[in-house]
């Protein structure tokens, strides 16, 4: 008889935590299509930064610039965790490099505009691995470039986000920058 109202226990345990576990799963999965319902597919954002640039020429002199930016981005969301987009840059003053090719000149660039293809990864919910190509347009010379970046961001309300970005762009045969910026997101 002890037997029996032993097994009877362990039975009536075992089925209670199936249904906990059940129940458990049934929350995530409500919790995660909330998730999705209030992801917006489409968001626009708009950052101010610096931008930051180790060949730098000035005076003459090799110099580190630190340099006044925007950005504007694109991105839609096509699941949960990535996104394709169009990102632009926008370096606001002109400023003088390096030749990669010879040491002896420099390059002048005035008002350099980024526009960058750009795929993100999503590893957690606040933060996107970015990476792209595109190219930086200015009116003397334009150069490719491939773009490496990270951006946390924190939901402010149900369709508004701030963000930091943190970016590398790597020029195919001209100068690299880092940016930095702070910006703000709406979805729509």
């Amino acid at each position: 008889m002890k037997n029996l109202a032993r097994c009877s226990l362990l039975v009536f345990l075992c089925l209670f935590g199936l249904n906990l576990s059940a129940q458990e799963e049934t929350e995530l999965e409500a919790e995660h299509e909330r998730h999705e319902e209030h992801r917006h597919k489409n968001v626009i954002s708009l950052g101010i930064g610096h931008a930051h640039i180790n060949s730098g020429v000035e005076n003459g002199e090799k110099q580190w610039l630190v340099l006044p930016s925007w950005m504007l981005d694109y991105n839609f969301w096509f699941t949960e965790k990535w996104a394709i987009g169009l990102h632009s840059d926008m370096i606001i003053e002109t400023f003088e490099v390096e030749d990669e090719h010879s040491s002896e000149s420099v390059i002048e660039r005035e008002n350099p505009i980024a526009l960058v293809g750009a795929l993100s990864f999503q590893p957690i919910e606040w933060l996107s691995l970015v990476a792209g190509g595109g190219v930086e347009y200015e009116a003397n010379e334009s150069f490719g470039l491939f773009r490496l970046g990270v951006e946390p961001h924190w939901e402010i309300h149900e369709k508004w986000e701030i963000f930091v970005n943190i970016g590398h762009d790597i020029k195919f045969d001209a100068y690299n920058t880092w940016n930095l910026s702070l910006g703000i997101g709406r979805g729509f």
